[in-house]
């Protein structure tokens, strides 16, 4: 068995414009008398490798992450490869997902899902995706793309590392922080290879 992380730091990931970046107070510190170390960490809930909550854009959804399926981030995945920084179209994706229950999109963070890509997902029957983009929507298709997939309860997870993953099958284990009713949440997610 191979365990591969695909987690992003929350520091070293991309930061969605407009976010304001990870901050991290040393709130308790032994080099200076405390008897332990602590901190205080301000963080948005889609920074880093995280999962989307339905209520994230579906506006009359009272799915918070805490209420997602938790089968939706483990399982059986596939891994596919999809040419960088072009669009993922039902053309790209044809033939390549039959039967697959959990998609993970490498793209190189570069390749985002059309309307016509999303659609043919959930008419697939896939149960989540997961992208190393920072969405699976580019930034003038946000609601449209994210509506097409949260709106039937898919699950999310965007910002992933797939660097130097070959394409195939794996496990998926990547379950979100339970934060009670908020619209996303970080996780650590990990794709599990062989027995």
């Amino acid at each position: 068995m191979k365990i591969i992380d695909i987690t992003r730091s929350v520091q070293e990931a991309p930061i969605y414009p407009g976010a304001a970046p990870i901050q991290v107070e040393r709130v308790a510190d032994m080099a200076k008398g405390s008897a332990f170390n602590a901190s205080m960490i301000t963080v948005g809930s889609h920074m880093g490798t995280h999962a989307d909550a339905t209520c994230h854009f579906i506006k009359d959804s009272s799915v918070g992450i805490d209420r997602m399926d938790l089968s939706l981030y483990y399982g059986p995945c596939l891994v596919v490869t999809v040419p960088q920084g072009e669009p993922i179209s039902r053309k790209t994706l044809e033939g390549k997902i039959e039967g697959c229950q959990r998609l993970v999109i490498h793209g190189g963070g570069k390749s985002y899902l059309t309307r016509d890509g999303a659609e043919y997902i959930v008419e697939k029957g896939v149960k989540t995706i997961v992208t190393d983009a920072w969405s699976v929507a580019p930034l003038d298709m946000e609601a449209e793309i994210h509506s097409i997939v949260l709106g039937p309860g898919l699950g999310v997870i965007e910002n992933a590392i797939l660097d130097g993953v070959e394409d195939g099958e794996y496990t998926l284990c990547a379950f979100p922080v339970k934060l009670a009713g908020c619209d996303g949440a970080p996780v650590r997610a990990v794709l599990i290879a062989g027995d």
